[in-house]
């Protein structure tokens, strides 16, 4: 019987190769996780997730908790796309920085959005500590200057987080950074305590347990 359950996987497996994960360090090496059953009739949910993602699982865990019932349809399998694949950096801000969204929008706004830029690493951490998930969460990330212009804006932007409620922030100078990095090739750097890495896979992976131990129900190939 094992043989044949195990000889079952493998062929669901590769029925459709495009659907599963990237090739990649984080797809070889990441976390033991079930094959889920793919959605074949009708149920009844309060709430249905399309995307078993970052978004779309951590919006599930905060409906179970507050004790709505979950459906998330997944295309593919969990964290299939960017939130599998990508260099698992826990990086505070935006694509824009806070001062360039200020000035679009105002100082009121750009308050709000200084707030949600250094919550989303607390989120995971708080998930990571919460459920128990495994995904190598390393802390803290150091922003690098190769001369003493970039030294200058490195402290324009420790000023700046900091007037936005980033308070683990550390300049390092030339022999600091060196200690971390190991390179002659900087003058200096940026500590963000509360930046860091994880495996994003594993992550994904985690919190799709999370929701289903809370009660939540995950279909694969399901689009």
């Amino acid at each position: 019987m094992q043989q044949q359950a195990g000889s079952m996987e493998s062929k669901q497996r590769t029925q459709n190769p495009q659907l599963e994960h990237a090739s990649s360090y984080y797809a070889a090496s990441a976390n033991p996780s079930p094959l889920r059953e793919t959605l074949k009739e009708d149920v009844t949910t309060d709430v249905c997730i399309i995307g078993a993602g970052y978004t779309g699982l951590s919006s599930a865990l905060h409906l179970l908790e507050a004790g709505f019932n979950v459906v998330v349809l997944e295309a593919a399998r969990v964290g299939w796309g960017a939130s599998g694949r990508n260099g698992g950096q826990i990086v505070n801000s935006y694509s824009r920085d806070i001062d360039v969204i200020e000035k679009t929008v105002g100082k009121e706004k750009a308050r709000l959005f200084g707030e949600m830029a250094f919550e989303g690493g607390k989120i995971i951490r708080e998930r990571v500590e919460k459920y128990n998930i495994e995904c190598d969460l390393k802390n803290g990330g150091v922003f690098a200057a190769l001369n003493a212009k970039q030294m200058h804006e490195l402290e324009h932007q420790k000023a700046l987080w900091e007037r936005h409620g980033n308070d683990q922030l550390e300049m390092l100078n030339q022999n600091d950074i060196r200690s971390m990095v190991d390179t002659e090739r900087y003058v200096g750097g940026l500590l963000d305590k509360s930046g860091g890495h994880i495996h994003p896979l594993n992550l994904a992976l985690g919190e799709a347990a999370a929701v289903e131990s809370l009660g939540g129900n995950i279909y694969e190939h399901s689009a």
